[in-house]
């Protein structure tokens, strides 16, 4: 059975309090990405435990560390081109550090998932595919190794962004420990039609599901409350129900409601949830 989780920071900063709002809102997953204004990788060891006691206690669950892997220039002469949220700008040769890392805390978390990047998106990104696909292949065997998931997002800022992109990744690495995080939002964001196109490409190896709705699809969209932007999520909720997705939707609102995180999350998770029940997409609200 599904489940409806929330990217933490998208609330707040304030990792507690962040903690707090999903309790009241009955969601118990939860993906970790920045706390307290620095990247989940980045903390040490005391804080990783004050955030593994808090996780426990208060009985949720990691089910993803969005580490901010790939998410940098494949030739190290370009800055950043999209957005970091908290995490340090690294060069590619600081790439397998941040890697282990990534999974050093997903195993004190219990997280199955460690997120990956595909680099920043190149003028012309069929020219760095080749090199693209052989990172992340030393990545699945590396993630293989630790036991865990490698999580590779659909990033409209990077190389690869869209459905039919995923697949021609996935296509050339045949190992299922590599899977998408599926984002419909970032393929719109790219200009690209995310449902029914980008979806179907790429139906058969998603690990995991971002949620966020643009307000049009075109480069660099606005994103508002999910049910009000153009991505038919009914639809997508119903083809994730079809094709038996049993994995978390965690909310990634991108956006504000006047100025609050919280508000957004809250206005996203209702819609969810609403538009969940009409396409008959049960979600668990427990652990």
């Amino acid at each position: 059975m599904a489940r409806l989780g929330v990217i933490t920071d998208e609330i707040t900063e304030d990792f507690d309090h962040a903690l707090a709002v999903c309790a009241e809102l009955g969601i118990r997953d939860i993906e970790l990405r920045s706390l307290w204004n620095r990247s989940i990788v980045d903390h040490d060891e005391e804080t990783i435990e004050r955030v593994a006691d808090a996780v426990e206690k208060g009985g949720f669950s990691v089910v993803a560390i969005a580490s901010p892997f790939l998410k940098c220039a494949i030739n190290d002469q370009a800055a950043s081109v999209g957005r970091t949220h908290s995490a340090r700008e690294t060069s590619r040769e600081d790439q397998w550090d941040v890697l282990d890392r990534s999974l050093r805390v997903a195993e004190r978390l219990n997280a199955p998932i460690v997120r990956a990047f595909s680099f920043w998106r190149v003028e012309d990104p069929e020219s760095v595919r080749d090199e693209v696909v052989e990172v992340l292949t030393e990545a699945t065997a590396r993630v293989l190794g630790a036991g865990k998931l490698l999580g590779l997002e659909n990033e409209h800022a990077c190389n690869v962004a869209t459905g039919a992109e995923s697949a021609w990744v996935f296509d050339r690495i045949p190992d299922r420990t590599l899977g998408l995080i599926w984002d419909p939002g970032n393929e719109a964001a790219l200009g690209s039609v995310p449902f029914p196109d980008g979806y179907n490409a790429i139906r058969d190896r998603i690990h995991h599901v971002h949620l966020k709705d643009a307000v049009r699809i075109e480069h660099n969209s606005a994103f508002t409350t999910i049910g009000e932007g153009v991505i038919p999520y009914e639809d997508q909720f119903r083809a994730l129900v079809a094709d038996g997705y049993d994995g978390v939707l965690s909310l990634e609102t991108h956006f504000r409601i006047e100025g609050d995180g919280e508000a957004a999350t809250r206005a996203c998770a209702a819609g969810v949830r609403r538009l969940a029940g009409q396409a008959g997409l049960s979600l668990d609200a427990s652990a």
